[in-house]
């Protein structure tokens, strides 16, 4: 196998998902050729250089023409790909015809084309996240519907807690994917292009302007390059080149890495509850995946855990991102460099953990038998808040908690239910009937679900009114 390919050994949770396709060298090749070209586009719609470029520029776009690995080889010299790429494209121009080299990469610096290619596959990447983000959501809220009246422990600290609504837990994780979604979006409509040149004010581009056009503004022309430059790759033009302001980078980076988090927290939750010890939840495996090489019953939640593990690289990664804000001068040493790679992990990372998340999610099973029977598991001590508060309406907060704490001890000293111990308290302290028919009633888990409906309901109105519309898939090969 030659040693410039990598096929993902270590990387499983990115095999069958779109991470690679969108984020590899070859998208990253393809993505600096189309900012390239587009500029090209661009200068041609301003008039400023030959019409005839249209179709040379049209021959150059498919960057699989390319020597990728010899590209990235040269890259080496001048620390980036930008330097090979421009001579690389200067010389297919020139077999296709004479002078069209001159009409390549005029006016721009390696930066303006790298960045705008990051924001590029930025774009791309962000959708194939919205995209699995509004999947995963879609099944959520199926699951939140279904199983809204679904009682379950909730569990604080590793312990049962309180009971709770299933699909509670499922309008938790929903609202949480809705939110990374609309953050996503948000990033995706503002990624900007960089167009500076050298050191960030356009001059060489502003003298080629001003010589080619005698009756013209120069000014309002490289304007106008400026905002055909962006249209033509579909990306936001920029108020001023951002070549040492690297907050276009972290806020994309915040975006991913909370998309990761959110799939994160929904996974984890799902291995926890997959646990033998809790089984009410378990992810449908096909024949083969979630085995061991030791121990021939397992059956892991591979999905899940894959997930996790991805969203708990993603705040590491971010801090490096963080930490390129830090760059001097017109263009940083090692600053801007530090985020390629760095940003290029945080994106595939993000595209297979959702992606992956959204097929966990259409293969969940859930055990509604054995979330009711777990809820037995401390014979009533899981009622003890809801007993207390009702008790404490008739007594008195602080008795009411000193009766059910005592009750308590006794239950787990006596193996005896809480709810038979707290019965014969009360009748032995001579409280009325209807008091101890509340609280025997109080331990019925059906009528424990406190406000759980009204909030399932307000999460998926939520994503109903998102109505996402999937990204079409046509910007890249």
């Amino acid at each position: 196998m030659p040693e410039s390919i990598a096929a993902g050994l270590l990387d499983p949770l990115s095999q069958g998902t779109s991470a690679t396709r969108l984020t590899g060298d070859a998208a990253w090749l393809q993505a600096l050729v189309d900012a390239e070209l587009g500029l090209t586009r661009a200068l041609i719609q301003a008039g400023l250089v030959p019409s005839w470029m249209s179709e040379v520029v049209d021959g150059l776009a498919d960057a699989g023409s390319l020597d990728l690995v010899a590209i990235a080889a040269a890259g080496r010299a001048g620390g980036n790909p930008v330097i090979p790429l421009v001579k690389a494209l200067g010389r297919a121009a020139e077999e296709r015809r004479a002078g069209a080299s001159d009409s390549i990469h005029v006016g721009a610096t390696s930066q303006d084309i790298l960045d705008t290619a990051a924001m590029l596959v930025a774009r791309r990447v962000t959708g194939a996240v919205s995209d699995a983000l509004a999947t995963l959501a879609s099944t959520l809220a199926v699951h939140a519907a279904q199983y809204r009246v679904t009682p379950i422990a909730g569990r604080t600290l590793g312990q049962q807690a309180s009971p709770t609504s299933f699909g509670l837990v499922v309008a938790g994780w929903l609202d949480a994917v809705v939110t990374a979604r609309e953050r996503i979006e948000a990033v995706r409509d503002g990624l900007p292009a960089q167009l500076g040149g050298a050191v960030g004010n356009l001059a060489v581009l502003t003298d080629i302007v001003a010589a080619r056009t005698l009756d013209g503004d120069a000014q309002s022309m490289v304007d106008t390059i400026i905002a055909g430059y962006a249209a033509e790759l579909g990306l936001r033009a920029p108020r001023i080149p951002w070549h040492t302001d690297r907050l276009p980078i972290t806020e994309l980076g915040d975006a991913l890495a909370a998309a990761a988090g959110a799939v994160g927290a929904f996974a984890l939750d799902v291995s926890v509850l997959a646990r033998t010890e809790i089984g009410e939840l378990s992810e449908r495996l096909a024949d083969g995946e979630g085995g061991s090489s030791a121990m021939p019953h397992k059956r892991n939640p591979v999905t899940a855990f894959l997930v996790v593990a991805a969203a708990r690289r993603a705040p590491g990664l971010l801090s490096t991102l963080h930490g390129s804000l830090l760059a001097e001068d017109q263009r940083p040493s090692g600053a801007w460099h530090a985020e390629w790679p760095t940003l290029r992990d945080l994106e595939s990372l993000t595209i297979a953990a959702t992606e992956s998340a959204a097929s966990l999610a259409a293969r969940l099973d859930v055990d509604a038998e054995r979330m009711r029977a777990n809820l037995e598991l401390t014979d009533g001590l899981i009622f003890s808040e809801r007993v207390s508060t009702i008790l404490g309406e008739a007594l008195g907060k602080r008795a009411a908690f000193e009766l059910v704490e005592a009750a308590a001890r006794e239950s787990v000293a006596t193996h005896r239910p809480l709810r038979v111990v707290l019965s014969g308290r009360l009748v032995a302290d001579g409280h009325p009937e209807s008091l101890r028919a509340a609280v025997w009633n109080a331990f019925d888990p059906d009528a424990a679900l406190g406000h759980s409906g009204r909030m399932i309901d307000a999460v998926l109105e939520r994503w109903q009114a998102e109505k996402p519309v999937h990204h079409k898939r046509t910007d890249i090969q």
